[in-house]
């Protein structure tokens, strides 16, 4: 029994080892197993990587330099970033930069204008923003003051004036401006004007403006060549400055040329520079004086002298105080030429309180005499203008005198021979006397760069006026083709439309057809020869011939005949005149207020115009005066003929037409 128990036992513990040994057995093939997967994992993946790695390399052959190392962000914002640094340059900035130095700025008291140092010697400037005066003060770009510089002449057809002298090593420290020749340049090509204005400050630098040049125009009357541009400036401009790219000067410009986009050719600035305007002292003569003190004189050929004041010196009161030995008379005429002021000046001391209350500029006319002794004849005042008096105008604002040198000149203006003339300040008027002959056909211009000229003709049976029919570089100048009915003088005005501009102006009368000077010299020696012999056998003058006449009165609806005269025959509001050789005077008389005007017209059988005219009132008191005319006929067809009275406006009030008729 127990040794069949014990058999039992040990099979049991037999098998019990025998499944350990399995067990033991197993667990380790699986380990083994387990480790030998893991094992080809790894190799798996470090040859991958080994091959990412060679392929990196292959990309990429050198190694990728470390990122550097920033600053840590500020605690705070610090805004917006600084904007970045303009850098510039081109052809604007160089040009800029070459001329700079020698642009200068003139001033005049208040007025400043730009001006160019130029290696003459000399400072270029417009000639109008120097208001007359005679000197000047320059300020150089370095900040050098020139005080007191002389106007030592002007180019008169451009405007453009020159000063000086200019002592040589300060041109040499600026340097001067490189002039050039701009005719020579293409359009199209890249300009640029330099120059102030009127706003800028003392210490500003000039501005500078880009453009192109557009093309060269020639001014032919003047011989002057203008280069045109697109360049746009603003209306205060004081003259501009124009330079190519390389900063050559090609052209200067007065403020009014400019602001067209206009510039005279430096090539022409010759033309103006004489050699004793080179020299030091050798100043013009001034024609134009600005101050709040002046001694006029009328002489013995003078009825006044003239003092004016622009609208830009009127203030709430000004005053004049006149000082004289000789009793006168002074005369305030606004803009439009109405009589505004009339007071006495007594011997000794008078103050006068001008009313300046329409539109200027104002023209104050003093006269020797009182209006009542002129009138009156009296001996005293009579005497006073046979020698001269002196008057001395102390003013609280400037008032501008001009000392007129045209006098001499009158004489010279002949028949195809430009005169030069210039209007000296705004509101001046010029006037000239021509002879003319009957059947001649004549034609005058007035040409200018700075002025719109107005051009009025009367006289010789001829009345008319023109502002822009003869065309010229701005469609500015005036042209009036005349027809002279008579042997005589007319009597020519050129004066500014707008009454705002002064400058210089040419004024051209030229004869197209008719009998010449000579030729009428010649006919009238015939005509006295032959009036001589005929006198010697002539019998005694019959009694004088028969006057027919007719009269009327004007009113809104025009003038309208009242009265026929003895052995007269009228036609409407016209007078019959039948006359065998067509040699007859024709006096018209008219009444009415300032400034009233009668037109007349002879036509005849044909209704051809064979004599005209006009009859201009002219009231000084404002109140309704009298104002006669004398026309002459001579037409050799004969008669008859139609002579007849016209208002363009109401103001006549009663007229008359007589006619003495030569048999």
């Amino acid at each position: 029994m127990k040794v069949l128990m014990l058999t039992e036992r040990l099979r049991r513990g037999g098998l019990w080892v025998f499944a350990l040994i399995v067990a033991c057995a197993l667990t380790l093939s699986a380990c083994d197993l387990v480790g030998t997967d893991d094992e080809d994992e790894q190799d798996q993946q470090q040859q991958a990587a080994e091959q990412q790695a060679q392929q990196a390399q292959e990309e990429e052959p050198a190694p990728a330099a470390p990122a550097a190392r920033t600053a840590p962000p500020p605690a705070e914002p610090a805004g917006p970033p600084p904007p970045p640094v303009a850098r510039g340059g081109g052809d604007g900035e160089l040009a800029y930069s070459i001329l700079f130095p020698s642009v200068a700025r003139v001033s005049v008291g208040s007025a400043s204008a730009t001006g160019l140092v130029i290696s003459e010697g000399l400072v270029v400037v417009d000639a109008a923003a120097l208001g007359g005066a005679t000197t000047a003060d320059v300020s150089l770009s370095n900040g050098e003051v020139l005080s007191g510089l002389q106007v030592l002449g002007q180019d008169d057809l451009t405007g453009i004036a020159y000063l000086g002298p200019v002592d040589s090593s300060t041109i040499r420290l600026l340097p001067a401006a490189r002039l050039g020749d701009g005719e020579s340049l293409r359009p199209g090509s890249s300009v640029y004007a330099v120059g102030y204005a009127s706003g800028d400050a003392a210490d500003a630098l000039p501005s500078v403006f880009s453009g192109i040049l557009s093309g060269v125009r020639e001014w032919t009357p003047g011989q002057r060549s203008l280069l045109r541009t697109d360049i746009s400036l603003p209306q205060e401009s004081e003259g501009m400055v124009l330079v190519d790219a390389s900063g050559t000067v090609i052209g200067v410009a007065p403020a009014s040329i400019a602001g067209l986009g206009m510039y005279v050719s430096t090539g022409d600035l010759a033309r103006s520079l004489r050699s004793e305007q080179m020299e030091a002292g050798a100043a013009a003569e001034p024609t134009v004086v600005t101050s709040t003190e002046h001694t006029l004189t009328v002489g013995e050929s003078q009825p006044s002298a003239s003092l004016f004041l622009s609208d830009d010196q009127i203030e709430a009161r000004v005053l004049l105080t006149v000082r004289t030995e000789t009793a006168g008379s002074m005369q305030l005429v606004d803009g439009g030429g109405e009589l505004q002021q009339e007071a006495s000046l007594v011997s000794g001391s008078t103050i006068v309180a001008l009313a300046t209350e329409s539109y200027g500029p104002y023209e104050i006319v003093i006269s020797p005499g009182s209006p009542s002794a002129m009138q009156e004849g009296d001996d005293e005042a009579s005497e006073a203008m046979s020698e001269p008096v002196t008057y001395r105008v102390s003013s609280s604002v400037p008032l501008t005198s001009v000392v007129e040198a045209e006098a001499e000149s009158l004489a010279s203006l002949t028949i195809d021979e430009p005169f030069i003339g210039r209007i000296d300040i705004a509101g001046d008027v010029d006037t000239f006397e021509l002879q003319v002959f009957a059947g001649g056909v004549y034609e005058a211009t007035v040409q200018s760069l700075l002025l719109d000229s107005f051009l009025v003709i009367e006289g010789a049976g001829v009345a008319a006026v023109d502002d822009d029919s003869g065309g010229g570089l701005f469609n500015l100048d005036s042209a009036l083709t005349i027809e002279p009915t008579v042997d005589g003088v007319i009597r020519l005005t050129v004066t500014e439309l707008s009454n705002a501009r002064s400058g210089s102006y040419l004024l051209t009368v030229s004869q197209i057809s008719g009998p010449t000077a000579a030729e009428a010299e010649s006919e009238e020696a015939m005509a006295e020869e032959s009036g001589a012999m005929m006198m010697a056998a002539m019998l005694p003058a019959p009694a004088p011939p028969p006057t027919i006449s007719l009269r009327g009165i004007g009113n809104d609806s025009g003038l309208q005949a009242t009265l026929i005269g003895l052995g007269s025959q009228s036609v409407g509001n016209g007078l019959l005149v039948d006359d065998a050789d067509g040699a007859f005077e024709i006096i018209v008389s008219v009444i009415g207020g300032d400034g009233s005007l009668g037109r007349l017209t002879v036509t005849n059988a044909q209704g051809a115009v064979v004599v005209e005219g006009r009859v201009l009132v002219s009231c000084p008191s404002g109140d309704q005066c009298l104002a006669q005319a004398i026309f002459v006929g001579n037409e050799s067809a004969g008669g008859p003929w139609i002579v007849e009275l016209s208002a363009d406006e109401p103001g006549i009030s009663e007229w008359q037409i007589e006619v003495e008729r030569h048999e």
